[in-house]
């Protein structure tokens, strides 16, 4: 799951568009489960600290959720700010079958331990008796969890990874709105050189972020949705085309686009140093208090190679995250678990997620008029993007093998520098995700 240290909250996707952190480990022995009819407690462990807005804004959906169900439900949140740190306690407490009652992890298709480990409870039989509820959420996301016939866990969030541009910029460049296709966006962003402003803001340390973002819409514009899926080879026309793209993009860069992180790369956006930025919808705070015009930055859904090869609208995204629970023994807390999380993935909470957490949820989320008043523009537009996209890819940095992951830099750096060409860079690619 993506976290910058440029934002005050973590991040959704998609839609995308928090008191003193709790920091807590679920209490040992799962306490506060009711044997005699009393209040049933539910831990929720998740990254939502009470110093984020996220964290704020469960806080209170905790406080009305309890005011609501007095007597009969009790929820508590256990936060952990570090997400690794996070993901390793959740881990640890699966494998020792003591799981948290309602926990917040990273999904990852290659490797189902948690969900095959037998601890998590099933929800296909909550979904399939509430056909509403089921419907917020997409088929696409409930197939990936499911598992042998069960539904392990619930969609929690999918960031989409956005154009954010700033609209100032590209009418100095001649457009009043975001090119359509890549062809159109190399015109503007050589345009834009001339004049000493970059076209996307790059990077390519650590986990080349933002660079990955524009190689993967490359990279699926040239081959479609299914480029660089699993058990695709990365050594194909469409890599070797995102590759020499890519190279284009790092030339109209800024000149410290080879080498720099997500700081610089960010820095160099909201400094209006470049043009455009493919992120998610964490960078909108950073946005909001660093730049002097705020409404000028405009989100857009990324160029297509505008052949049919993609559907224009879809997004790609990062990595879904996933709400699990623990299987339990009580039927009275899992009825309470249920009732929480139909809660928490409501409509009315999905919006104040949104919009006051500035964490959309990986749910249809409708914003009502006053809703969109207190939306900031750029969320309004997440929102608007997300709702319609007519598909999603995950990032191709993570659907590649860990090793894959640890080689990019040096490959996106070779690439750059032109120490290694298109044909060289997708034959190293796909040797690395042999590996």
């Amino acid at each position: 799951m993506r976290r910058r240290t440029l934002i005050p909250l973590c991040l959704v996707p998609a839609a995308s568009l928090g008191l003193v952190a709790c920091g807590s480990a679920v209490p040992e022995g799962q306490e506060g489960d009711s044997g005699d009819g009393g209040e049933v407690t539910v831990t929720v462990m998740s990254n939502f600290t009470s110093d984020v807005a996220r964290g704020q804004v469960l806080d209170e959906l905790i406080a009305k959720f309890n005011e609501d169900h007095e007597g009969e439900y009790q929820v508590e949140s256990a936060a952990e700010p570090d997400w690794p740190t996070l993901q390793q306690k959740i881990r640890s407490m699966i494998s020792a079958g003591d799981p948290p009652d309602v926990f917040l992890y990273n999904y990852n298709p290659n490797d189902r331990s948690r969900e095959e480990s037998g601890a998590l409870m099933d929800w296909s039989r909550y979904l399939d008796e509430d056909p509403e509820w089921k419907a917020r959420f997409s088929p696409a996301n409930l197939d990936a969890i499911a598992l042998d016939g069960a539904i392990p866990g619930i969609p929690g969030d999918q960031a989409p990874a956005l154009v954010y541009y700033h609209s100032d910029l590209l009418e100095q460049a001649g457009h009043d709105s975001f090119p359509a296709t890549w062809d159109d966006f190399f015109t503007v962003a050589e345009t834009l050189k001339s004049e000493g402003v970059a076209g996307l803001a790059m990077m390519t340390a650590d986990d080349a972020w933002h660079t990955m973002n524009a190689f993967s819409y490359l990279a699926t514009a040239a081959g479609g949705r299914d480029a660089y899926a699993p058990g695709e080879s990365l050594d194909s026309d469409a890599i070797r085309r995102a590759a020499e793209d890519t190279r284009r993009l790092l030339e109209l860069s800024t000149p410290d686009a080879v080498g720099g992180n997500y700081a610089v790369s960010s820095r160099n956006f909201l400094a209006k140093q470049a043009l455009a930025v493919i992120d998610g919808p964490w960078l909108i705070s950073s946005i909001q208090s660093d730049v002097e015009d705020p409404c000028t930055v405009q989100v857009a859904p990324a160029p297509t190679a505008g052949d049919g090869a993609v559907e224009p609208g879809y997004t790609v995204t990062d990595s879904l995250n996933v709400w699990g629970a623990a299987e339990q023994a009580d039927e009275e807390k899992t009825e309470a678990v249920v009732a929480w999380m139909k809660y928490f993935t409501s409509n009315d909470s999905a919006v104040r997620m949104a919009v006051d957490g500035e964490y959309p949820l990986a749910v249809q989320t409708e914003l009502g008029p006053e809703d969109a008043e207190r939306a900031s523009c750029q969320m309004r537009q997440v929102l608007e993007i997300a709702n319609a996209a007519p598909a999603s890819v995950v990032q191709m940095g993570r659907e590649i093998t860990s090793g894959a992951q640890a080689q990019l830099p040096s490959l996106l750096e070779s690439l750059a520098l032109g120490q290694r060409g298109p044909d060289e860079f997708a034959a190293g690619l796909q040797q690395a995700n042999q590996e």
